[in-house]
């Protein structure tokens, strides 16, 4: 048994606390709400010193990460860390950690981890993935305006919150070459964040990569389309379904089996985990989408 801290008791934080719990952890939270589920501390230092944790999760809100990652350094600890993607933290401020994760669990989906192994094995010649569910469907009994997703300046926005498509398409395809986007906030349902995303790329093993990601769907959609040397792949995430030759093969996954996968691949030190560096990555073609809207233009990664 492992003592792991939560920081952050948000939808996703209580996610990583219940998870950790159902895997046989002792389990406690930062959080300035109270709880009758987990033990709970109003700071990190407090946390530390009486908790004494072995793994930390730090699941605050994007703008938070940086801080709460400081916080936890400045308090004296070294142990286990996972952060919430996107990653959002300098590399700097990692070093004082013994391991460090980025929370990109859908590489621990099945159907993800069977596209990545079909795609392994041949050319592929183009992707194209779609992503898209209507904000008002994330956190349901909650006002969309009171999300931090539908706000700028607390690291909301589509393009961010579904970077999960970024983090597998490099698993899968290597190093982002170079992109062209269109997109920004198109409707009405956020404060002042992003809302859509049209996307082509190039990936260092598929010369036309294409990408849709929206909060405008109002039916939940997250699809694969590859074409290969050896045939077509089509894969629906949501469904549990991957498609290639004439074989339909069913590998469906409940929400928190893949959070339990990647708690159990961090604390054992093994499995596909997203590292710091391949978060940071991700954040790159993040940057490099935003600053290819701006300007209108394709542009290549440096």
């Amino acid at each position: 048994m492992t003592k792991a801290l939560v920081v952050g008791a948000g939808s996703i934080g209580i996610r990583h606390a219940r998870v950790l719990t159902a895997l046989g952890h002792d389990v406690a939270i930062v959080s300035s709400r109270p709880s009758d589920e987990f033990q709970r501390f109003d700071g990190i230092p407090a946390a530390l010193a009486e908790f004494d944790p072995a793994y930390v999760v730090v699941a605050s809100e994007t703008a938070r990460h940086a801080s709460s990652v400081d916080e936890l350094a400045g308090a004296g600890f070294h142990g286990m860390l996972l952060v919430e993607k996107p990653l959002s933290v300098r590399a700097a401020s990692l070093a004082a950690f013994d391991r460090v994760g980025v929370g990109f669990n859908l590489r621990f989906h099945p159907v993800i981890a069977r596209v990545a192994e079909l795609l392994a094995a041949t050319e592929v010649y183009t992707v194209e993935v779609y992503a898209g569910q209507h904000l008002s469907d994330w956190r349901p009994g909650r006002p969309t305006a009171d999300q931090y997703s539908a706000n700028r300046a607390r690291g909301g926005g589509v393009l961010r919150d579904l970077s999960h498509e970024f983090d597998y398409l490099g698993h899968m395809l290597g190093a982002c070459r170079g992109a062209f986007a269109r997109g920004g906030r198109l409707g009405d349902v956020t404060v002042d964040s992003d809302d859509a995303w049209g996307i082509v790329a190039e990936y260092e093993r598929a010369p036309v990569v294409t990408a849709q990601l929206n909060y405008l769907d109002t039916r939940a959609r997250r699809r694969i389309v590859a074409t290969t040397a050896s045939g077509t792949v089509e894969a629906d995430v949501i469904a549990g379904t991957v498609r290639h030759g004439d074989s339909t093969e069913d590998l469906p996954s409940e929400r928190d089996e893949t959070y339990s996968r990647m708690h159990r691949a961090m604390l054992e030190g093994s499995g596909p985990v997203t590292t710091a560096a391949e978060a940071a990555a991700t954040e790159d073609v993040i940057d490099l989408i935003e600053r290819s809207a701006a300007g209108q233009r394709w542009l290549a990664m440096s």
